[in-house]
């Protein structure tokens, strides 16, 4: 759905799974909680820090300026970088050359990576310096990769399926046209589908690069032999059969694998693997198959590969259970030489020893040096490469995801994963029974960014899925750590400050793995920072909304948040799932309900999805005791739809503003507040798909509305320091003025424009956030739906076209 981001599907794990003891020494990354208190009857939980703070007991700042001119200037550029994080999404497949020439890793939220050796770092592939143009547009292909490969025989050649169609580069990656630019295409499959770590989905002639096979979830197993131009569907496989019975696909895509013995030359046979119904066979490059084997078979797998003996092993995620196949017949080897069940997710065949290793999904698993016929079990550490994210020690714990794993192809016994925060590698030895991963993830940006902020006088921070609040006082050096606390993961959607006290900080932090993993007592470490986000303390009650219970974890999670302009300790928070609104006038001790007049049953809230990219509560960053709360009018309570006000903290509350803003609200809108002018308000749909995508604003507290003339499909928008001699703050967006999309500035209120960049850094990734510096001129940060975020301002550069794989970028302001 465009407009809101998808939920990132999970499996499902235990808490055991990430605080049971390892199976070897490992430094610990969960951090002890401070007790402040007894968790009372009342839902009160215990207050927290941040312990190894990179800023102990001080407020960030943030960094200078690269340019000292501050103001909008003839002849102005603006450079454009990624905010280093680092990694911290999930890749979800790997293929390497056999000259290891070239190494790629695709990404189940945005784009997909190739290893720059010269740079020393992975770079983006999806990029508007890549692509085709007819995708050189807003949210052009704003999606994870479903496959990738690189052709055997000819290195330079990528075929990288995503968005539907096949792309194919000739120039390793620096450029892709659109193979099969007509029928059959566009296909439906998810690259971030629950079988998103499932694979290969595509295979290359080893000796052929234009013979290419694409297996999909819906629509079958499809050949091209002219590099795909064209393409034929293989009607002798059958198509995936759904998993489950649930609306939309619900299989893996066909996996296919050309048989060649690890290290060995290639046979001219290939499996096909058609989920539910088995492996089959091709005989005559792909023009037909027939079944492998009759009698017990695996009807799916996961991941599979040849050994150096060319037997063929597989993980079989539907069964829990190991098989190999030789010599004409399959072995089920859990039950057969008694090996755990467990969710098995990966395999790899050493190609200069008899060496196999397999994973399960959380990096457990065994080895073999003898065929398979004996198995010892393997244990594992991680730690931090050279020149890496710091922060990616979280990743040594007992739970490592586990996704696929390669031998490097000319680097005797190296070993690849791909993981849930990134690429690392491990040398293995024959017979070694001990995997250290070592991260080697510099350069992929994936995290999934939900807010950015930057408070008058401190540093700008940085909050997104899974791995927290990035605090940012340098921009360009990867984060040390992440907030409210160094948990395994913990997903932060809103962040908010306010001019009443500088330094405070308020959070609605929660983990996004519900049902899992609440043990410790922090499944929700929604909370304070009073200084800047330095350190944090944990509301001190949570309450139970109307049809929860209180011994949920998760009763008062996610969904929007704001603090008063005038009282740090006043805040309202509107929950997801359609819950209950609440606000505090102590900082969160206690709460009382918002109580919205006609009302009624136990979900008055509008925020349904608790991943949908909206704030729709804002405080009047200059009105004392202001909230705006934008409802969009979910059933039962349709009524209700319109803007709401409070004038007192949030004890009671008036419609100004009855039915839609604007047309389909419900999802990702925005309802912003201008700093230093009480009452303006900005509020975009943030939605694509429908006739009315213009961007409104009131200046009288949300009681009438106008549309900006000529400002459309607005993601977003922000404000940051006035130019020299305005009044009015300068107003970025990422949107659309005369037709025409790019990241804009104004500097007169709206009355004109300037775009900044088209794609900043080239990407062709959805904006789902913005925020600016309110003390620096010009300096704006973008948020996107699978790839971090994206600083630009004002500086000394020479403005040029994006070149692909390049991490900067400088833009002509125009």
């Amino acid at each position: 759905m465009e407009g809101a981001t998808n939920k990132r599907t999970r499996r499902d794990v235990r808490y055991a799974d990430f605080v049971g003891k390892p199976a070897r020494s490992r430094r610990w990354i969960l951090f002890s909680v401070i007790a402040a208190g007894l968790v009372a009857a009342s839902g009160a939980v215990a207050a927290f820090m941040l312990l190894g703070s990179p800023f102990p007991g001080e407020r960030p700042k943030a960094p200078p300026a690269l340019s000292a001119v501050g103001a909008p200037v003839k002849g102005e550029a603006y450079q454009w970088k990624r905010v280093a994080i680092g990694g911290g999404g999930m890749i979800s497949g790997l293929s390497i050359s056999p000259g290891a020439e070239t190494f790629v890793a695709r990404a189940d939220v945005y784009g997909a990576f190739i290893w720059d050796a010269q740079a020393n770092r992975w770079a983006q592939l999806v990029t508007e310096a890549a692509m085709p143009a007819i995708f050189r547009a807003q949210n052009g292909i704003a999606d994870g990769v479903y496959e990738i490969v690189v052709a055997p025989s000819r290195p330079n050649r990528i075929y990288m399926a995503v968005k539907g169609r096949v792309f194919r580069s000739d120039d390793r990656g620096r450029s892709f046209v659109l193979a099969g630019a007509s029928n059959p295409f566009p296909f439906r499959w998810d690259a971030n589908s629950e079988y998103r770590l499932h694979g290969p989905f595509m295979a290359v002639d080893p000796a052929d690069p234009d013979l290419v096979l694409l297996g999909t979830p819906a629509n079958g197993l499809w050949r091209s032999q002219d590099a795909g131009a064209t393409w034929a569907r293989v009607a002798s496989v059958p198509t995936s059969k759904d998993r489950k019975d649930a609306p939309d696909i619900q299989a893996p895509g066909t996996m296919l694998w050309y048989e060649q013995p690890a290290g060995g030359k290639p046979t001219g046979r290939i499996f096909a693997l058609a989920s539910g119904s088995g492996m089959y066979v091709s005989r005559d490059r792909g023009l037909t198959f027939t079944p492998l084997a009759s009698g017990a078979q695996p009807m799916t797998l996961q991941r599979g590969g040849f050994d150096r003996r060319g037997s063929f092993f597989g993980v079989d995620d539907a069964t829990r259970s190991i098989w190999s196949f030789k010599d004409g017949r399959w072995r089920d080897l859990t039950s057969e030489l008694g090996l755990a069940a467990r969710d098995y997710a990966a395999i790899a065949a050493n190609p200069r020893a008899d060496q196999i290793f397999i994973f399960d999904r959380g990096g457990a698993g065994y080895t073999s040096v003898d065929g398979g016929e004996r198995w010892m079990t393997v244990s594992h550490s991680a730690s931090v490469g050279a020149g890496d994210p710091p922060w990616l020690r979280v990743a040594d714990q007992p739970f490592f995801t586990t996704a696929d794993i390669r031998f490097d192809p000319v680097r005797a016994n190296r070993l690849w994963v791909a993981s849930g925060v990134g690429v690392f590698h491990a040398d293995v030895e024959p017979g070694s029974t001990g995997v250290e991963w070592v991260s080697q993830t510099r350069g992929i940006e994936e995290l999934v960014a939900n807010d950015v902020i930057h408070p008058p006088g401190g540093a700008p921070l940085f909050a997104g899925w899974d791995f927290g609040i990035h605090v940012k006082p340098d921009l360009a050096a990867y984060s040390t750590t992440f907030a409210p606390g160094e948990r395994s993961l913990m997903s932060v959607q809103q962040l908010d400050w306010t001019p009443a006290k500088p330094g405070v900080i308020v959070t609605n932090a929660s983990d996004a793995r519900m049902g899992c993993c609440s043990e410790d007592g922090n499944a929700v470490m929604a909370g304070v920072s009073t200084n800047g986000g330095a350190d944090w303390r944990k509301f001190a009650a949570l309450p139970t909304p109307p049809g929860t219970k209180d011994d949920d974890p998760w009763r008062m999670s996610f969904g929007t948040i704001a603090v008063s302009s005038s009282d740090a300790a006043n805040i309202v928070w509107a929950p997801a799932f359609n819950r209950q609104p609440y606000y505090t006038m102590d900082s969160g001790r206690s709460w009382k309900p918002v109580i919205l007049e006609g009302a009624t049953g136990d979900t008055p809230g509008s925020f349904a999805a608790f991943y949908y990219q909206r704030k729709t509560l804002a405080a009047d960053k200059s009105a004392p005791a202001t909230f705006y709360l934008y409802h969009s009018g979910e059933a039962p309570n349709g009524a209700l739809v319109g803007l709401w006000r409070t004038r007192d903290g949030g004890a009671s509350w008036i419609r100004v503003f009855a039915g839609e803003i604007a047309p389909s609200s419900n999802m990702a809108a925005k309802l912003r507040s201008v700093p230093g002018h009480a009452g303006h308000l900005f509020f975009t749909s943030a939605f694509e798909h429908v006739s009315d995508t213009g961007l409104r604003r009131s200046s009288d507290g949300g009681a009438t509305w106008r549309l900006v003339p000529d400002v459309t499909r607005v993601d977003d928008i922000a404000f940051g320091k006035a130019a020299p001699g305005a009044s009015y703050p300068a107003i970025y967006i990422s949107g659309q003025v005369g037709g025409e999309y790019g990241i804009w500035r104004s500097v007169n209120n709206g009355s004109a424009w300037h775009r900044l960049a088209e794609f900043p850094v080239g990407t062709l990734d959805q904006v789902t956030v913005i925020g600016a510096d309110p003390d620096i001129f010009g300096r704006v940060y973008l948020g996107y739906k699978g790839s971090g975020w994206i600083w630009g301002e004002p500086a000394p550069c020479k403005p040029a076209a994006y070149a692909a794989l390049a991490d900067t970028h400088c833009a002509a302001v125009r």
